[in-house]
C-alpha cells in the first residue's frame, strides 16, 4: 500500500487551480485518501495552509456566519490528515538540519515570526511511515534547499504534482495507483 504526504504547494495549487465542484476525479479519491490514512501531510503544512485559507478561526463574530472559503472549509474537514511530528521524526529532522543547506531552505523571516516551515518534517514523516512525498518543488536543481534534495539525501522517493493528479484518476477509475507515474528517488538535472 502506497501512502502518500502531500507538500503545502500542491494543496495551494489545487485549491488555487481546481475547483472543488469541477474535479471529483481528484478531490474525492483525495479526500477518500485522507479518511482512510493513505494520503497525509503534517501539522506544520496545516498551519501554513491556514494561514492562507482560513481553515481555522473563520467565524464573523457578530453575524456568527462562516467566514471559510470553499479551500478552507474542504481543509478544515480534513484536518485529522494532518499529523503531528513524532519523536522518530523529530530525530530525523535534527539529522537533516546537520547539512548547512537544508538549514538554508528555513527562511528567517519564518524563524522571527514563528510562521510555519514543513519541508523537513514532510520528509521526516514520508521517512517513517515508508511514503513518497508529493511536491511541486523543482526537482532539477543540484545543492538547492528544495524538497526533492531533501528526499533524495535521505532516500524518500518523491512525485510531482502532475504525477499526483494521474494517481488520483488512476484511483477514481479503479486503475493501478501508480500506473504512469514517475516515481522519482534521484534529482532530474538537466544536462546541456
Amino acid at each position: 500500500m502506497s501512502i502518500f504526504v502531500v507538500d503545502a504547494n500542491v494543496f495551494s495549487h489545487s485549491l488555487n487551480n481546481l475547483a472543488l465542484d469541477v474535479f471529483a476525479d481528484i478531490y474525492e479519491p483525495w479526500s477518500l485518501g485522507m479518511a482512510d490514512g493513505t494520503i497525509l501531510s503534517v501539522d506544520e503544512v496545516y498551519r501554513e495552509l491556514n494561514n492562507f485559507w482560513g481553515a481555522e478561526d473563520a467565524v464573523d463574530s457578530i453575524t456568527k456566519k462562516d467566514k471559510r472559503s470553499k479551500g478552507g472549509k474542504w481543509l478544515k474537514e480534513h484536518k485529522s490528515a494532518f499529523h503531528p511530528m513524532t519523536d522518530e521524526e523529530g530525530k530525523i529532522v535534527a539529522d537533516i538540519f546537520k547539512n548547512k543547506k537544508f538549514r538554508e531552505g528555513v527562511k528567517e523571516k519564518s524563524l522571527r515570526m514563528g510562521t510555519p516551515e514543513a519541508d523537513a518534517i514532510l520528509v521526516a514523516k514520508a521517512k517513517c511511515v515508508s511514503g513518497i512525498i508529493v511536491t511541486a518543488e523543482s526537482n532539477d536543481k543540484a545543492n538547492a534547499e528544495k524538497v526533492p534534495n531533501i528526499c533524495v539525501a535521505f532516500d524518500v522517493p518523491y512525485i510531482t504534482k502532475d504525477d499526483f493528479y494521474r494517481v488520483l484518476r488512476n484511483i477514481h477509475s479503479g486503475k493501478p495507483k501508480l500506473e504512469n507515474v514517475i516515481v522519482y528517488k534521484t534529482l532530474q538535472i538537466q544536462t546541456v
